[in-house]
């Protein structure tokens, strides 16, 4: 009886064995967009350095992560490497305390898709004063930048510009 017992515990723990994974091909019938994500990886990381250059007003020291022929847009407007690179240090000269961490830290990641795209994604809430108009402003903004060989090649900014060009609108009167 105990031979009995002890044969049917063996047999009972060797079919609870888990199947070894098997080498599965990407799945490319919706274009491979599933991947891996990661908040620690090396675009991730050039990502937050790309956004504390900005915040400290030395967004041309990014400029090394950027290709020069790539594809940059905020929201629907498309916009060279310079500009970009300039929008910065003018959104410096119309704002104080600019931050993307005042309300919460930027959540940022990088998805790296089976199709072999690579991208760095960002959610946060940019806040400044207006130097002008001394309003203090909150807008919730979304980014993405694709990297190919740790070089920016697209990046699309999504935001409400309307308290941005608000600012703008004082500066000029």
């Amino acid at each position: 009886m105990k031979k009995l017992l002890s044969i049917t515990l063996i047999a009972l723990l060797l079919s609870c064995e888990s199947p070894s994974p098997k080498e599965t091909a990407p799945n490319m019938e919706y274009g491979g967009w599933s991947g891996v994500a990661s908040d620690s990886n090396k675009e991730s990381m050039l990502t937050r350095e790309l956004m504390d250059n900005y915040i400290a007003n030395k967004f041309e020291d990014s400029a090394y992560l950027m290709a020069d022929d790539g594809n940059f847009y905020f929201n629907s407007t498309k916009v060279s490497k310079e500009e970009w690179v300039g929008a910065s240090a003018m959104h410096h000269s119309l704002f104080d305390n600019i931050s993307n961490s005042k309300i919460q830290p930027p959540n940022v990641t990088t998805a790296t898709y089976e199709n072999g795209s690579v991208w760095s994604l960002a959610w946060f809430y940019w806040t400044a004063t207006g130097k002008i108009t001394g309003n203090e402003i909150q807008i919730p903004v979304h980014h993405a930048a694709r990297f190919e060989n740790e070089k920016i090649v697209a990046v699309y900014h999504f935001f409400d510009p309307t308290l941005l060009d608000a600012e703008v609108a004082a500066s000029q009167q």
